[in-house]
């Protein structure tokens, strides 16, 4: 008896469009009742089904969902984007009441494609739950992500997005929706298939789908529409290339996506035009000529043939143009399957191709293309040679290209494999099937059938600040909208309430919050962020002070924003019973919620407190309140320095010491920049000395050594010598390399408890210079050479002594990785667990 299927993506066009409406074909040539169903664009086969979009009925909920769209998706996540990448980065809401579709409720099989803005999470959690098979194709990475379709390098996904790269995110939107995630179809979830294998690995090592049943299973292609030509030599003449020639193609849905490296491509064409490599490859009289399409024109030069066919939306037009060319060019920086190499390699078209996600399982090297050794422009160009010396022309490798294709993509091989895997996961069947006629009919009949827009985002969503942002923008119109309680713990766990400061000099890597990412089984985290200051207190922020000042806080502690994320957890915690709630930023927060009664919280039972503590103790003596220390559960410090200015206020038996950490599987040695001279580096502002670095470098310059100072920091002292080379605003890739860069780290110390510049280029396995203040000794053990506070000629002789002898250097690093391998936050967190157990008991 014949199943039936539902694709649904979002859209029809696009990548991801295509290869869900390919699927599709693919599970009818197996003999499956499919059928393909979008809601953006226009229908192109009789029997798609266009979802019609109408408003909510309820008029705030309509409100909502024109906030989240409006607002939210095309206004707030487009001006905060980093320059990280261009890539789109979305959210799910608002999406589509899709259970209110008669096919797609009725289906055997539900197979997902792009489904941002159509899959509200609610819903397939309750699908998932009531049993129905659910199939997800991934297409990019967002399914396993916060909001970002490919991450640029960042693989917080595996853990938890708490700082996204590319999102200056004031609102907590990514941690927010990667946790709506997680909740939604995290195992048991989804039947996950990947196009590629790289695609797989990625979702096996994500927190989100790493639970759930994976299969890899390649996007199809109709091997009859694209196939070679048989007026190949007639076509290209057409397009007025010879014979001789060299025609290159390279496209994209939109050439300006800088992940597709385009512009890389283009410089190794710009490269080998300038220095006359390639002319003096190709046959004399032979030209290079490009040919692109997709949105935004390629750039060129004077003297490059460009053929320049826009957006092709006809697939005999893009057959034609792929079959016309001696290579497809896939210069990619990320990427999973894209479509354009399928494409061409069905037309008998080669590929060159990056080694980057999944295109060298695509491409084999000289049967289907080739591979180049890595994603910029002097290997493309190298790699452009060698296609011309050995393969111009190449008849085999054309046919060996069209070949791979027929036998591992076309239509019937994927939809035997989809079928496969559609009859293991199916459910019994509760209707009778219909033939494909009346199939067809019904098909037909919910061609444009009306579907009410859903936005009623989980609690993980809607949580602080982000809730927030939705009332501002929403108003009075929103406020009333019913927000779903939180799931409570799952048996056996016990809730956390985590609440950290975001500071913007944090990257996706740093910041003391890392060790919430590694904490083991059995503990349910919720992490909350708060920004600094009082913007979202608006107009209520004095009065927030006015509370403060009444309740003895001291000025660090009564920020606006902080008074209203205790609120928030108050809020939550008398909602659903929390066992603990952990203040990652002591100073800033936790000062209302210890006096609070217990009545307040649910059950009657107020969680166990706790807050850490980062500043020496002689900047602490300024900002804590001794009276409020005594009502928290515990007191977590950095380091034994810091413990002086507790003693008198908490009992011992409560205060903990518990090291900051580092990410050491990101900060690692690697391969070093050439540079001229003793490079030094120093990072950060906060309590460094840089008149002593200052001094040391002036006194290095007099001994004869070339020392050369790179300071990074966003705030710089104002008598900068000349010389030494200031930035500020670094990714965290370029933050790393700078590390790797530099001969040693230079970084004295007015005081500290633990750095992370300290703790970084340890992780780089970079020799350490620093002074002996406040837990810097603790800290880096026997693996840094430390001065007293002030002594600049301490300093000098330090760098000196590395200097002049190489090998102790290098041994003085590796001993530093060492140490830096000791506080790896997943060590961390595993200390932070024995905490909250002894808070249990």
């Amino acid at each position: 008896m014949a199943r039936t299927v539902v694709h649904l993506s979002t859209g029809a066009a696009g990548g991801a469009g295509r290869a869900g409406r390919r699927a599709h074909l693919a599970a009818r040539s197996a003999g499956l009742l499919s059928a393909f169903t979008f809601a953006e664009g226009e229908a192109s086969a009789p029997d798609d089904v266009v979802l019609q979009p109408t408003a909510a009925e309820d008029p705030a909920e309509a409100a909502l969902a024109a906030v989240l769209r409006d607002r939210v998706q095309w206004g707030v996540l487009q001006t905060a984007r980093s320059d990280a990448t261009n890539t789109l980065l979305s959210m799910a809401h608002p999406g589509l009441a899709l259970d209110r579709q008669a096919l797609i409720a009725a289906a055997d099989i539900l197979h997902l494609h792009w489904t941002s803005w159509s899959m509200p999470p609610a819903l397939l959690r309750r699908w998932l739950a009531s049993g129905r098979a659910v199939v997800w194709t991934l297409h990019d990475l967002w399914p396993m992500t916060g909001g970002c379709h490919y991450p640029a390098g960042c693989e917080q996904y595996r853990s938890a997005c708490l700082t996204c790269p590319q999102l200056h995110d004031a609102w907590s939107l990514v941690p927010n929706a990667f946790t709506e995630k997680r909740a939604a179809w995290s195992a048991p979830g989804p039947v996950v298939v990947a196009p590629s294998r790289w695609m797989a690995a990625r979702a096996a090592e994500s927190a989100i789908l790493g639970g759930c049943r994976i299969a890899v299973i390649p996007n199809p292609i109709e091997t009859e529409a694209f196939a070679p030509r048989a007026d190949r030599a007639a076509l290209r003449a057409a397009f007025g290339i010879g014979p001789d020639d060299l025609l290159l193609v390279l496209g994209a849905f939109d050439n300006r996506e800088r992940r597709k490296g385009g512009a890389i491509l283009i410089e190794a064409l710009r490269r080998l035009h300038e220095d006359g490599r390639l002319a003096a490859a190709l046959a004399p009289g032979a030209r290079l000529a490009l040919a692109g399409f997709g949105r935004s024109p390629l750039p060129g030069w004077e003297g490059l043939t460009t053929l320049a066919f826009g957006e092709v939306s006809d697939d005999a037009v893009l057959a034609d143009i792929l079959g016309a060319a001696d290579l497809a060019c896939i210069p990619s920086l990320e990427d999973n399957y894209p479509n354009i190499t399928l494409e061409a390699l069905a037309c008998g078209t080669p590929c060159l191709v990056t080694p980057v996600g999944g295109l060298p399982e695509m491409v084999r090297e000289g049967t289907s293309g080739l591979v180049a050794p890595a994603a910029e422009a002097e290997a493309l160009a190298a790699t452009l040679l060698r296609f011309v010396a050995q393969h111009h022309g190449d008849v085999g490798l054309r046919a060996s290209a069209r070949a791979q294709v027929e036998a591992e993509n076309a239509l019937p091989v994927i939809g035997a494999q989809l079928a496969a895997l559609y009859e293991d996961i199916a459910p019994p069947q509760h209707l009778t099937a219909p033939d494909v006629a009346t199939h067809a009919r019904a098909l037909h009949a919910f061609g444009r059938a009306p579907v009410p827009v859903s936005a009623r985002p989980g609690a993980a969503f809607l949580r602080f600040p982000a809730n927030l942002l939705l009332r501002r923008e929403g108003g009075e119109a929103v406020a009333g909208l019913t927000v779903p309680p939180p799931e409570p713990a799952a048996p056996g766990t016990r809730r956390l309430l985590a609440l950290h400061t975001r500071h913007i000099h944090h990257g996706a890597r740093s910041g003391p919050y890392q060790f919430l990412r590694h904490l083991p089984a059995g503990i349910d985290a919720e992490i909350r962020a708060t920004p600094l200051g009082a913007a979202l207190a608006g107009e209520r922020a004095e009065d927030y002070r006015a509370w403060g000042r009444l309740l003895g806080a001291q000025a660090f502690g009564q920020q606006g924003n902080a008074w209203l994320a205790e609120a928030e957890l108050l809020a939550a915690c008398a909602a659903t019973p929390a066992d603990i709630i952990h203040a990652v930023d002591g100073e800033l927060s936790l000062w209302l919620l210890p006096r609070l009664p217990g009545w307040l919280f649910a059950g009657g039972k107020r969680p166990a407190m706790a807050a850490t503590f980062h500043q020496p103790a002689a900047v602490l003596g300024r900002m804590l309140n001794a009276s409020l220390l005594g009502a928290l559960d515990a007191v977590i410090l950095l380091c034994e320095a810091q413990r002086p200015a507790f003693a008198d206020h908490v009992d011992p038996a409560r205060i903990h010491v518990v090291p900051h950490g580092i990410d050491t599987d990101f900060f690692t040695p690697g391969p070093r920049a050439p540079g001229d001279g003793f490079r030094l580096l120093s990072v950060g502002h906060w309590l460094r000395d840089h008149a002593s670095a200052f001094a040391a470098l002036t006194l290095l310059r007099q001994a004869g050594l070339d020392a050369r100072l790179r300071l990074i920091t966003p705030n710089p002292p104002p008598d900068t010598p000349p010389g030494v080379i200031v930035e500020a605003g670094l990714t965290d890739e370029a933050l790393r390399q700078a590390f790797r860069d530099t001969d040693a780290l230079l970084l004295p110390l007015h005081d500290a408890t633990a750095n992370n510049a300290i703790l970084e280029a340890l992780a780089c396995g970079r020799p350490v210079v620093s002074t002996d203040v406040g837990g810097v000794a603790e800290m880096t053990g026997d693996t840094a050479r430390l001065v007293p506070r002030g002594d600049a000629r301490g300093l000098a002789d330090a760098v000196l002594g590395l200097a002049a002898d190489p090998t102790v250097a290098a041994a003085l690093g590796r001993a530093a990785r060492a140490r830096a391998e000791a506080l790896d936050w997943r060590r961390v967190g595993a200390l932070h667990a024995a905490v909250y157990a002894g808070l249990g008991s």
